[in-house]
């Protein structure tokens, strides 16, 4: 098996449900890994700098794509962006509003994401699981830069309907429902897979030489960009059905175990 990438979703697959990994053994896989000259990349819906917080210092020489796949950083030095200019972004936003007004809108610029200050607790604790640098606002016209991404959270869960309400207003950008809860809408044609397909370009390294792991429907994206699929056995059925190996669990440390299995195979 010749790998030189491997690229793992976070949330539901890295992580386990109470959002840590077990630093210890991903740090011993994380030394093999670099020894071999395999490069390493987080790909999440999370900011590049929330990443940075939850792995310390294991992030140095790790690639991270953050932010639903708008931005990469590598040793502290950000690579690329991808951002969707604010007037298309503040009519999305405003067609969210109508859709449904129990939707929580995070929308994210290169400098924070930014929420309306009358969120309740619970809410504001997800959007701070996910974001580093967090703005409160009383409105997002508050908001002058582009956007990374608007993100949605619903706690009722609806998002594949509301995604579908989007998709049929807005042609120019792309929207995703990675589950019930969650949209990301980001640039047109940046997805996991087109950001990934980016750092190989840079790397030098082929589809056929990258492995990804992931849980959810957007990265069904994230397996177009790689030869050897791994969906966690908590992954989407449509996701599993897309893998060549299904995995441990994320709270069984699945990615790191079946690395493990693979590299000395």
């Amino acid at each position: 098996m010749n790998v030189k990438l491997v690229v793992t979703d976070m949330d539901g697959t890295f992580l386990n449900d109470g959002g840590t990994f077990d630093k210890s053994s991903f740090n011993l896989l994380k030394d093999e890994m670099l020894s071999k000259g395999i490069e390493f990349v987080f790909c999440t819906g999370k900011q590049c700098e929330r990443v940075e917080a939850l792995v310390g210092d294991l992030a140095k020489d790790l690639y991270i794509i953050g932010d639903s796949a708008t931005k990469i950083k590598h040793n502290n030095e950000i690579l690329y962006k991808a951002t969707v200019s604010n007037t298309l972004g503040q009519k999305i936003i405003k067609n969210i509003t109508r859709i449904d007004l129990n939707q929580t809108i995070i929308a994210c610029t290169e400098k924070s994401a930014y929420v309306l200050r009358n969120l309740d607790e619970d809410e504001l604790k997800i959007v701070y699981g996910s974001y580093h640098h967090v703005t409160l606002i009383d409105s997002f016209d508050e908001i002058s830069e582009d956007f990374l991404k608007i993100t949605v959270h619903d706690p009722d869960q609806n998002c594949k309907e509301t995604a579908k309400q989007l998709v049929e207003m807005y042609e120019n950008v792309y929207i995703v429902a990675s589950e019930e809860s969650w949209i990301d809408i980001t640039k047109k044609n940046v997805n996991k897979g087109t950001t990934i397909n980016y750092i190989q370009k840079e790397l030098g390294i082929s589809v056929d030489e990258t492995i990804a792991f992931g849980d959810g429907l957007n990265d069904i994206d994230l397996f177009s960009a790689a030869k050897f699929k791994v969906a966690m056995d908590n992954a989407y059925p449509e996701l599993k059905q897309k893998a060549n190996l299904i995995a441990k669990n994320n709270n069984e440390n699945g990615v790191v175990r079946t690395l493990q299995l693979l590299l000395n195979s």
